[in-house]
């Protein structure tokens, strides 16, 4: 479907967004932040939990969908402790604890919602300054569970399933902590081929 030099432009996206992502959490944090995306991947779907090296365990998945000329979706993956991290970052050590049960404290939830959609924000507003349209985004939406089933409910709120993503694999270094995340950016299917057509 793609060709080397589409996936490379995609590499050239995903930079961009990092670096506008890297701007917004330096100035929330106070702090030294560089991320990167180390590859991209155009992915079947159910090839997804492989494509990235997904464990048995559960993750945080952030469910944002965008619409415009160029309507699709975005899913950031986070592992739990992760996600633990960067609530811990960004509110300072002055977050309450979870309570028996929970994953994160109702303020560590919404602390990890906020840089997500610090995160999904820059690779939407590099999305649409490249193919020269205006999208708009919903507020991310927050679920613990296992990956596969995080996928299939990204999909159900999708208003177009389709068979592939474009899979950014993404690590963020904020002073002294290490955070992998993956960004899957799921165009709806009858954009897709478009916006390869337009990279090529």
């Amino acid at each position: 479907m793609i060709g080397m030099e589409t996936l490379r432009e995609l590499k050239r996206l995903g930079d961009q967004s990092a670096e506008m992502a890297v701007e917004s959490l330096a100035e929330m944090t106070s702090m030294e932040v560089v991320m990167e995306v180390s590859a991209v991947n155009l992915t079947e779907i159910e090839q997804i939990p492989a494509t990235i090296g997904i464990t048995e365990d559960a993750m945080i998945g952030l469910f944002v969908r965008f619409t415009g000329e160029l309507p699709g979706s975005v899913l950031t993956l986070l592992s739990i402790p992760s996600a633990q991290k960067l609530a811990d970052i960004m509110l300072a050590g002055m977050g309450d604890e979870p309570t028996e049960g929970e994953v994160l404290s109702e303020m560590q939830q919404s602390a990890v919602e906020e840089i997500g959609n610090i995160i999904t924000s820059s690779f939407i507003d590099v999305w649409a300054n490249e193919f020269t349209t205006a999208l708009t985004q919903t507020p991310p939406a927050f679920v613990c569970d296992y990956v596969p089933s995080i996928i299939d409910a990204a999909l159900a709120r999708a208003s177009e399933k389709g068979d592939f993503a474009v899979v950014f694999n993404s690590a963020i270094h904020i002073t002294d902590h290490d955070i992998n995340c993956h960004i899957l950016v799921l165009p709806d299917p009858d954009k897709m081929q478009m916006m390869f057509d337009s990279m090529e």
